[in-house]
């Protein structure tokens, strides 16, 4: 069994996190040879997961909307999967490359990860949507995993909707008791984004910062990617009274021993901390359309976890945040879930998918 994998690479990191957790599960459990292809904050990540580059890209070879397939890096990877011969191509949010590999490869069997919103979002131009859905509708087998259930799309021939992949390392997390930490996790989507996105997250750490003021009994910690953001939020911490890691890290050096987590409302995120039940503030920020789609996703899981997981608007007061801190802690944390990610339905599609 041989897989290529193509996955996004920025501004976040959920793109890559979920497709290399799919490739590498069939890599380790069913021994396939795997070859997998990102660039910028998705080339990072695989390198601490011990898989070795493929390509260093260019500004040239990416757009917005991912890898331009006539630029060098496109062609490299076309030119690779026909050396390689997969027997499965693995897509997620490269939209131009699935085309292209369609026509080029046309019974090389392709799978697609998609975010709802991919595919159904009420705050794209109508045009946009029809364009993307075309795209993606090409692929064999498209996995929608999130919070929303979609109802089947015209031109998809073969769609399912399921919960959110997550990391097998948040999975196996054993359910260790609070202690005396609370962590803002800022995420991967900093780096290579838009200036807002950047200057709106440091408005969210800034908020983070006023706690030790208040709740002077915590240790607190801010992990976040990317020097720019690192440096702005160390002018921040001129008591040193907060911890700030700007590492791509293990998710145990935050999720671990946590008494209350405060987070942007990124998809993945929330569906991992969904699962372990440990007691988040979900904050929504980023350019105008993350910030429409990080609210609904935050709206939602709020509503799943019985409001173990809080939507906080980040123009509300610092009072109003701090007592909400106040409240959060007071939960117990580590709650029994019956949330379950959507790793075991995404291998079984995919397989049948392969042996089809």
């Amino acid at each position: 069994m041989k897989i290529v994998g193509i996955l996004r690479g920025f501004p976040g990191l959920g793109r890559v996190v979920s497709g290399t957790e799919v490739i590498t599960h069939f890599r380790d459990h069913y021994d396939a040879e795997t070859l997998i292809f990102s660039y910028l904050q998705g080339e990072e990540y695989l390198k601490t997961k011990g898989i070795a580059p493929q390509y260093t890209v260019k500004s040239q070879d990416y757009s917005s909307i991912g890898i331009i397939p006539v630029s060098d890096f496109g062609e490299f990877i076309i030119q690779t999967v026909g050396n390689f011969k997969p027997d499965l191509i693995l897509i997620d949010g490269e939209p131009l490359m699935v085309q292209c590999l369609k026509l080029v490869y046309p019974k090389i069997k392709m799978a697609v990860l998609l975010n709802p919103f991919d595919v159904d979002n009420p705050h794209n131009q109508k045009s946009s949507s029809i364009f993307f859905n075309d795209l993606y509708s090409r692929s064999d087998l498209a996995i929608v995993h999130g919070f929303s259930e979609l109802k089947s799309l015209n031109g998809y021939k073969n769609l399912h909707t399921i919960n959110t992949i997550i990391r097998e390392e948040v999975i196996s997390i054993s359910s260790p008791f609070s202690k005396n930490k609370i962590c803002c996790v800022l995420g991967g989507g900093t780096a290579n984004g838009l200036k807002e996105f950047e200057d709106s997250t440091m408005d969210l750490a800034s908020l983070f910062t006023v706690l030790p003021e208040y709740l002077p009994q915590f240790e607190y910690h801010i992990f976040c990617s990317g020097s720019l953001l690192f440096n702005r939020i160390a002018e921040k911490n001129r008591k040193g009274d907060i911890s700030i890691h700007h590492n791509i890290e293990s998710s145990d050096q935050y999720f671990k021993d946590s008494k209350l987590i405060i987070t942007r409302a990124g998809r993945n995120m929330l569906s991992e901390l969904l699962f372990l039940g440990i007691p988040t503030i979900a904050i929504p920020v980023g350019c105008k359309y993350r910030t429409k789609e990080q609210k609904a996703n935050a709206k939602i899981v709020e509503i799943i976890s019985q409001k173990k997981i809080i939507y906080f608007d980040i123009d509300s007061s610092v009072y109003d945040f701090v007592s909400l801190c106040k409240r959060m802690i007071k939960l117990n944390s580590r709650g029994i879930t019956t949330w379950e990610p959507g790793n075991k339905k995404a291998i079984e599609l995919i397989y049948n998918l392969i042996i089809s």
